[in-house]
């Protein structure tokens, strides 16, 4: 970005360019625009201009758009007047003003400030201000005091203003060297303009014919004139333009000379002669060596902090790594773990599973089994209440049979049929041993013992 804006910086300085664009535009005018004027007598009828006017534009138009060579001597003209214009713009917005009580490093301490100020000195020219400073100032300063601070001392600070006002005043002259360049080509453009016309002259110049080849020799002549006179004429001005400006910027160089001295000269401890100085020389080179050592001793402790630096980012970067690779071995050995006593836990689950499949279908057996028993038994409840129940029906029907058979004998006891009664008693027996044969299960024969009573036969 910074390359950049320097770029862009030397563009906009740059006279070639200015110079092109002054000359295009001026052109553009004198063929097309408002500068632009008819040729001809009976065209100049039509304007409503002052023959003055009408002269001086016809004079630009002979001198400046006539001939090839007035085309580039013109531009030449304008890139050395751009380049004129560039130095009068920077010399303008330079400040001419500068006052003793405001100098740029500060008031000068009694006795001097010693040498190694300078660093603060420069500090205090690169911070920001309320007014602006003239610029070659700056840099003149700034050049002197970064001297000073490389040698560690302000010896022969006078050589050293003079020689660098030597060398700006140099580097002033060889800004010109564009100028000086402009300044030789023009007039060489118009001798050349010069010897063309007259070598044009001289083939339009017909011996046999002489009075009519006189005019287009005369027009020549006239083209070789006129470039001269244009060269020596925009030579000219140049030549008092830059007179001009040469002495402003002489007098702007001089006055930073002058406020250069204001701010240096006595600002810093001057070593005096003899054994004073000598010891002075002895402490400064001390003083240096101090320096370099602390210096030496900053650059190896932060070498050291750099290396430990360095040892501490490693250890850490291998502490991590092994704490990862540990975690790793730890979780593979743990899932290995867990799954192995995954594996006996459900292999343990699976026996269990079937111990209690095995059991489980014991206790079905079993149920089963007693199932079938308690049906069994039931069966054979239900055939014992059968039983129970026919001969409780059996029971009834011998009580009453007996009560029949009492009542019978009763009757036959009364009627003194006992022959009759004890057949027919028999006849009953046979007949309830007949019904009583027909159940199941267990029976007996039922006995009938028939009490005695004092109302039966004997």
């Amino acid at each position: 970005m910074r390359n950049k804006n320097r770029f862009f910086a030397s563009l906009g300085r740059s006279p070639i360019l200015w110079g092109g664009l002054i000359s295009a535009g001026f052109y553009v005018l004198l063929e097309i625009g408002v500068l632009a004027c008819p040729r001809t007598p009976q065209n100049l009828e039509g304007h409503h201009v002052g023959e003055a006017i009408v002269a001086a534009i016809t004079l630009l138009q002979q001198y400046f758009a006539g001939h090839p060579v007035e085309y580039v001597t013109t531009v030449f003209f304008f890139i050395g007047l751009a380049a004129l214009g560039i130095k009068a713009f920077e010399l303008a917005c330079q400040p001419w003003q500068h006052s003793e009580s405001e100098l740029l490093l500060g008031p000068i301490a009694r006795g001097g400030q010693p040498v190694s100020a300078t660093e603060r000195l420069l500090a205090r020219l690169d911070a920001p201000s309320g007014r602006r400073p003239n610029r070659h100032l700056v840099e003149r300063l700034r050049e002197v005091l970064d001297r000073i601070r490389c040698r560690n001392s302000a010896e022969g600070l006078e050589e050293e203003l003079k020689y660098l006002a030597d060398r700006d005043a140099d580097r002033v002259y060889d800004s010109y060297a564009l100028f000086r360049v402009v300044i030789w080509a023009i007039p060489v453009l118009g001798f050349l303009g010069t010897v063309i016309g007259i070598t044009l002259a001289l083939a339009n110049l017909s011996p046999t014919a002489i009075e009519d080849s006189m005019p287009a020799t005369i027009a020549a002549l006239s083209v070789a004139f006129a470039t001269t006179t244009q060269a020596l004429s925009l030579t000219i001005i140049l030549m008092f333009a830059k007179y001009l400006i040469g002495q402003v910027e002489n007098r702007l160089l001089a006055k930073v000379d002058q406020w250069t001295d204001e701010e240096l000269l006595g600002r810093f401890q001057q070593v005096a002669s003899g054994v004073e100085g000598q010891l002075s020389a002895v402490r400064r080179m001390s003083e240096t060596m101090i320096d370099a050592s602390e210096d030496l001793v900053r650059r190896q402790t932060e070498l050291w902090q750099k290396s430990i630096d360095a040892t501490h980012q490693r250890w850490a970067e291998l502490t991590g790594q092994a704490e990862e690779q540990l975690g790793r071995t730890l979780a593979r050995a743990l899932q290995e773990s867990l799954q192995s006593h995954a594996a006996t836990l459900a292999a343990a689950e699976q026996e269990m599973a079937d111990r209690n499949r095995n059991q489980w279908q014991q206790v079905q057996m079993s149920l089963a089994q007693s199932a079938e028993s308690t049906v069994a038994l039931q069966e054979g409840v239900n055939r014992q209440a059968e039983v129970l129940t026919r001969t409780v029906e059996a029971t009834g029907q011998v009580a009453k049979l007996e009560e029949t058979l009492n009542r019978n004998l009763a009757t036959l006891a009364g009627a003194k049929h006992f022959e009759q009664t004890i057949l027919s008693l028999a006849a009953t027996i046979h007949l309830l041993n007949a019904r009583l044969e027909g159940v199941p299960g267990e029976h007996s024969d039922v006995e009938l013992d028939p009490k005695r009573t004092s109302g039966q036969a004997a």
